[in-house]
């Protein structure tokens, strides 16, 4: 054991200055402190300290972060230690410390010695108390964490140094960065609730720092205990629709046509027009002096085509070329005429209430489905162990054999959607298969299952799967609803329309003082006009849907 009065350091710098000194009377000529290269402390083997028997600590918490850092960094913050009345090192504060170094194999630690501390058992219970206790320190909430790191990583610190030194993860340490971008604006409008925002929910309003309105949804979002990331993804998806219509509008202006936020006075969409007998379609238009498009609102992926004038430039109403001609009408005359001899302009028609609730479920389907599978790949598959509940799902899944394994489970392994949510193909799967642990291998047992639901609920004619009404979808929705409430019970969050499903319960909406409903008042989807039970209505345009930048979209 050493000397418990030696006080000399063990990695003391030497104190002759680097360099030539200069001369008495010369610039610089003022003695310098040499500066070490190593913290001087005073530095103890580990064997010579005694833990105090009367820690009150109960739960050394020894996390593989915390391990990691020490393995890596060792321990930077001292132990406080004092003196026995035998001459040994009794440890007052900094046993979580001393446990993580003895379980990475450090010799030693650095420590500060109190000798006023020995024989004063109450002024060792109080070091504990002040070092410890929630009244006198207070942590780094993750906001502080984060720009810490970010700091860091701005004063030289690789990526690699920050998750050696912190014993994090790389792509936590990608996401505090992240975080660590904060603005001080968006901190402000945030104000105390930054202190209670993880990592991840800073790094999503970092992601949107630019974009006022959209951190202003996300802290709402955090008010009221939404989930955080489907919000973000409902806005990245409004972005990337705003992103494609703006293109759009570019590239038709760019070729002549008038773009307007409704069919002028005058003009009429080239769904009720004919040019020489056949029908007029936005190719054969394009060259049309009178050429124009306007977005529904509702829709802003779906150009409407229309013509300015079209008498003035030769075409005629449907309804004209297939009814009787007026007495007295003269050949190329478009009916329908207002007062003065023009056209009367198409009636904008917004979507009904029932229309309105298809559009805004399929819009948050997508959305769900999206941070669904996100959650499945880095919290579920990514786990070394499968949570009990899961034997549970797999055997009564594989005995009942539901419609959607019936038609998908054979071809499971081999979907895109296996590899993303495993981050693996099946084949490198298969190699492992007679190593892994046993709760290894129910996760595995699980995947092809999740991913013949995920194909089933979200792909082609599964957007539909959240609906009440009679249109068809791979997966039934009470089906759909197991499989959610199975993801509820390992810790995912559902969102408004997945938990309608998961509850049997239509959907109206996400926000509950702003719902959707059908005209028929009770909430459920129906068909609309002309929609058999068989036939699923026509969707909305998804951003980039839209063929050859709306050249073929419906006039």
């Amino acid at each position: 054991m050493s000397d418990p009065t030696d006080l000399t350091t063990h990695d003391s710098a030497s104190q002759e200055p680097n360099g030539p000194v200069p001369a008495a009377g010369e610039p610089g000529s003022t003695p310098q402190p040499a500066v070490a290269a190593v913290a001087a402390r005073l530095m103890v083997a580990v064997s010579d300290l005694a833990a105090h028997p009367g820690n009150v600590r109960e739960d050394l918490e020894l996390t593989p972060e915390f391990c990691a850092s020490i393995a890596s960094a060792g321990v930077r913050v001292p132990l406080l230690i004092t003196l026995t009345t035998g001459g040994a090192y009794r440890v007052i504060e900094g046993h979580r410390r001393l446990a993580a170094a003895v379980k990475t194999g450090l010799a030693e630690v650095p420590c500060d010695l109190d000798p006023s501390r020995a024989g004063d058992e109450a002024g060792q219970y109080l070091d504990m108390l002040l070092a410890n206790s929630d009244a006198y320190r207070r942590n780094f909430a993750p906001v502080e964490e984060a720009a810490a790191l970010f700091a860091a990583h701005e004063a030289g610190a690789s990526r690699t140094r920050l998750r050696k030194a912190t014993g994090r993860k790389a792509e936590e340490i990608k996401t505090a960065l992240k975080a660590g971008q904060l603005s001080p604006e968006t901190r402000a409008a945030a104000g105390d609730l930054t202190r209670e925002l993880d990592l991840e929910d800073l790094a999503l309003l970092a992601e949107f720092d630019d974009d006022p309105g959209a951190v202003a949804q996300i802290l709402d979002a955090c008010r009221r205990g939404y989930l955080v990331e489907y919000v973000a993804e409902r806005i990245r998806r409004d972005r990337t629709e705003a992103a494609e219509h703006q293109r759009m509008v570019d590239e038709l202006s760019a070729a002549g046509f008038e773009i307007t936020d409704e069919v002028p006075p005058g003009g009429m969409r080239l769904s009720q027009l004919r040019h020489d007998g056949e029908d007029l379609t936005p190719e054969a238009h394009a060259a049309c002096l009178g050429r124009g498009v306007y977005f529904p609102h509702w829709s802003l992926l779906q150009p409407v085509h229309y013509c300015t004038s079209p008498q003035e430039h030769g075409h005629t109403l449907i309804s004209q070329v297939t009814s009787r001609q007026p007495a007295g009408a003269a050949a190329g005359d478009v009916g329908g005429s207002a007062p003065g001899g023009s056209p009367v302009p198409a009636a904008e028609e917004p979507p009904s209430h029932a229309r309105r609730l298809v559009i805004e479920g399929n819009r948050a389907w997508d959305a769900a489905g999206q941070v669904r599978k996100r959650w499945l790949a880095d919290a579920l598959f990514a786990r070394r162990s499968a949570p009990r509940e899961v034997a549970a799902f797999v055997a009564r899944q594989l005995l009942t054999m539901p419609e959607p394994l019936r038609t998908g489970l054979m071809i499971a392994p081999g979907r895109v959607g296996f590899s993303e949510i495993t981050r693996q193909n099946a084949g490198a799967w298969l190699e492992i298969c007679d190593t892994a642990a046993a709760s290894r291998l129910l996760l595995l047992m699980l995947a092809p299952i999740a991913t013949t639901y995920e194909y089933a609920m979200t792909d082609g004619l599964g957007r539909a799967t959240w609906r009440t009404d009679s249109t068809y979808s791979p997966c039934p929705r009470a089906e759909a609803g197991h499989y959610l409430s199975f993801l509820a019970s390992l810790g995912y969050h559902l969102t408004p329309i997945e938990q309608a499903v998961a509850d049997g319960l239509p959907y109206t909406g996400d926000d509950p003082e702003d719902q959707l409903t059908a005209e028929d008042g009770e909430g459920a989807v129906g068909p609309e006009p002309g929609a058999g039970p068989d036939r699923a209505e026509p969707e909305e345009a998804d951003p980039g849907d839209a063929e050859n930048g709306g050249s073929q979209a419906a006039a």
